[in-house]
């Protein structure tokens, strides 16, 4: 009896250890790992961006500017003369195929003088404000002439101003159309701009067409004339003009010369774009 004991012992013990052994002999279980993500990063980037540009401009229209004035003992005569002086300018403008444009009319009276003194202008004048507007290059000195026969007799803005030892510019020369013209410079300081960073390491795989794109953000575009220019109140300087995104309403002064103008841009904007960036 003892002896069929002892090999039921040994019997269990021997299996207790061959199961034990395979089981060390077992590899582990495959353990599975999520493949890394091959698709590139997309990451924010910002870059300012700096263009230049240029262009001429000319004058389009030859302006006079001043008035014309009427007396009389009362204010109707005055009114009525200055009717009829103006009937004639304006007939005269049409056929010279101009424009006659009429301001303001101011009405003036003379007061009773401190001495008792009595000056030969009537009492009562009225003033017409009033600006002539021609080509460019019309005839203006010969215009000039018969405007003044036909009764023009004040010239610059003050047409109240009456002192003849002072001289004002009479004719002004204008630029029309200044709000394109800016538009179109701006547009080509942006492509210039577009253009050059375009040439860059860091953006040729960004610019994908030779057209800036609609999202370029203007930061400032500022614009000055390469001459100097003689400005109606005396003083010479160049042009200057800061343009900004909320401020585009700048108009140029007029020239006193129909002269050419030679105008350098330049422009600086924001781009906010994202890379393509492998891990």
């Amino acid at each position: 009896m003892k002896y069929i004991l002892k090999f039921l012992i040994l019997s269990a013990a021997c299996i207790c250890a061959s199961q034990l052994a395979r089981a060390q002999e077992t590899p582990p279980g495959k353990v599975l790992v999520p493949a890394a993500s091959m698709a590139p990063a997309r990451r924010p980037q910002f870059v300012q961006l700096f263009g230049t540009c240029s262009m001429e401009l000319a004058p389009t229209k030859a302006v006079i500017v001043g008035g014309v004035a009427a007396g009389g003992l009362k204010p109707t005569e005055a009114a009525a003369q200055l009717d009829k002086q103006l009937e004639l300018i304006r007939k005269y403008v049409a056929e010279q195929h101009g424009q006659l444009h009429l301001l303001e009319r101011a009405r003036t009276a003379k007061n009773p003088s401190a001495n008792g003194r009595e000056t030969p202008d009537p009492p009562f004048q009225e003033v017409q404000r009033l600006e002539v507007a021609f080509a460019a290059d019309a005839p203006i000195d010969a215009i000039l002439d018969r405007l003044m026969e036909l009764g023009l007799d004040r010239f610059g803005e003050n047409v109240l101003n009456t002192n003849n030892s002072r001289r004002e510019a009479v004719v002004r020369f204008r630029l029309l159309d200044w709000d394109s013209k800016m538009l179109d410079l701006q547009n080509r300081c942006t492509a210039d701009a577009w253009k050059k960073w375009c040439a860059t390491d860091a953006a040729k795989s960004v610019c994908g067409s030779e057209l800036p794109p609609a999202d370029l953000q203007l930061a400032f575009f500022n614009v000055h004339s390469a001459e100097t220019v003689l400005y109606p109140d005396g003083s010479v300087r160049r042009w200057e003009f800061n343009f900004s995104p909320q401020q585009r309403k700048l108009e140029p002064p007029d020239l006193l010369g129909n002269i050419g103008i030679h105008l350098d841009g330049t422009a600086n904007l924001n781009y906010y774009y994202t890379r393509d960036e492998k891990p």
